[in-house]
């Protein structure tokens, strides 16, 4: 066995220490990097955590080996080096992610899987297999294995949580994630030369140039993602979206999904057809011109707060978690600073919490959900008892709902709203219900606390009784809110259909 030639503990503890944090670093960035593909769910964070912690476990056996048969800083410099050619590999694949993806056929659960494993397997497993190895350099006797174990260990679990906190808090949001997964190569990188291995320090030219071309690939790494936020991936598309009325059109693209179309010549125009179904219930109640004070949860184009401030007088609140988005609508989808609409910049049931006991809204607007990633927070019991102490006697509550295949996201919010309000129902454009299985739809659920004055535009209440009694539903709680296992067979189906 060579000669072990050790510092003291601190030194490869700090080794531990940065290491780990770009390990964790690198986590985090996983799921910003497959949500403009995957969004961002149950499904992809259970397999980025998954397919990491399977890395950290080779990684560990793989160190343990050579640490026993090979305890030298080249090894560690070699590891090192390694992690950091596997971290700029997923630069490249990235690119190519939607080539990558299995046959459509797949199960949904396996497809996450895989795109996970090709991405961030290997960059996993060479990062993890440092820690046996600086273990061992450090151990100089058997006396004082404990506190070099412990020692290690608690370094590279205090830069996991550095690394993670900086990533979520601090870096995704300054740098985006390209130019993060460049920044973990190049320090994995200088940790290879700080070990000073005898062959690298003959090798500083060729270090210098490979190091300035990982900061050049990643700077010039081609990203679709006009933002990148703490949030999401945020994208315009300026094309003509709709061909049958004239207009210059740019839709927002949040990760994965088209959340909202605006007509720059016409900002308050409705593309949606659940939003022109919000508009057909309030023009029942309310006439133009008359007051409306409404409260909306998810920005995203704002183009329905847009309507209301168009056709209505009265206070427009939205609550959008992401101030990204809003400077993004603001800078290219034409929202005027000088709007009546307010926004708070938080998550919208914090906003409703907040408010003043005797603050009510005569409409609360929900467009919060996508297909398969819904903040389940904003489903549940307690959730439509808030929105309850904060609506007018003769308010609404309007939220959209899109399902497919077996539709027990759906009948489990009206299942779920019943509990609160004496008045629930159902409107869907005419294509869309009876349900159909085979591809999916929007639907806006309607509450409120008495029958409205005047007939809404619903379905037949006997066929919404009789479709939430046919089927598997559950009450949403704050304890209890499987929404995305109910959201699962719509994950499948948007993953089979790739559009």
């Amino acid at each position: 066995m060579p000669e072990v030639k050790g510092g003291g503990i601190g030194g490869w503890a700090s080794f531990a220490f940065v290491g780990s944090g770009c390990l964790l670093v690198l986590e985090i960035v996983a799921g910003r990097l497959l949500a403009p593909t995957l969004g961002v769910s149950l499904y992809t964070w259970t397999s980025v955590i998954g397919v990491v912690l399977a890395g950290v476990s080779l990684g560990n056996f793989l160190g343990g080996q050579l640490a026993d048969r090979w305890p030298s800083r080249s090894a560690l410099a070699l590891v090192y080096a390694a992690g950091s050619l596997a971290s700029v590999t997923v630069l490249g694949l990235v690119r190519y992610v939607d080539s990558l993806q299995l046959p459509s056929g797949a199960p949904a659960i396996l497809q996450v899987l895989w795109l996970t494993t090709v991405l961030f397997f290997l960059p996993s497993t060479c990062m993890a297999a440092a820690t046996p190895l600086l273990t061992r350099l450090a151990l100089r006797s058997v006396a004082e294995g404990g506190r070099v174990v412990g020692g290690i260990q608690a370094a590279a679990a205090l830069g996991s949580i550095t690394g993670t906190f900086l990533a979520g808090f601090v870096l995704i949001s300054a740098f985006g994630t390209r130019r993060i997964v460049a920044g973990v190569a190049v320090t994995l990188l200088v940790l290879a030369v700080a070990a000073r291995p005898p062959w690298l320090r003959r090798r500083l030219i060729e270090l210098g140039c490979l190091l300035a071309a990982i900061v050049a690939l990643g700077w010039t790494s081609h990203s679709s993602c006009l933002r990148e936020s703490n949030y999401y991936c945020i994208r315009v598309d300026e094309r003509s979206l709709v061909r049958e009325r004239p207009g210059q059109y740019r839709g927002l693209y949040l990760d994965h999904l088209l959340h909202g179309v605006v007509d720059l010549n016409d900002p308050s125009y409705l593309y949606y057809g659940y939003e022109r179904l919000y508009a057909r219930a309030i023009e029942k109640l309310h006439p133009r011109g008359a007051r409306v004070d409404a409260f909306v949860l998810g920005g995203g184009s704002y183009t329905f707060p847009r309507w209301l401030e168009r056709r209505h007088r009265g206070r427009i609140l939205v609550a959008e978690i992401d101030p990204e988005v809003t400077r993004v609508v603001r800078s290219r989808l034409g929202l005027e600073r000088a709007s009546r609409i307010e926004t708070r910049n938080a998550d919208a049931r914090r906003v409703l919490r907040e408010l003043p006991a005797g603050e009510r809204f005569d409409l609360v607007l929900g467009d919060a959900f996508d297909d398969f990633s819904v903040p389940y927070h904003l489903t549940t019991r307690q959730f439509n008892e808030l929105v309850a102490r904060h609506l007018q006697p003769g308010g609404l509550y309007l939220a959209n709902v899109i399902d497919s295949v077996h539709f027990d996201f759906l009948r489990s919010e009206l299942r779920t709203l019943r509990l609160t309000y004496p008045y629930v129902a159902l409107m869907s454009e005419p294509d869309d219900w009876p349900v159909a299985r085979e591809r999916r739809a929007t639907y806006v659920v309607v509450a409120a606390k008495r029958v409205p004055s005047r007939a809404l535009p619903v379905l037949p209440a006997r066929e919404v009784d009789a479709f939430v009694a046919h089927g598997h539903s559950v009450v949403l709680r704050d304890d209890y809110a499987p929404v995305d296992q109910l959201l699962a067979p719509v994950f499948a189906q948007k993953l089979h259909v790739r559009d």
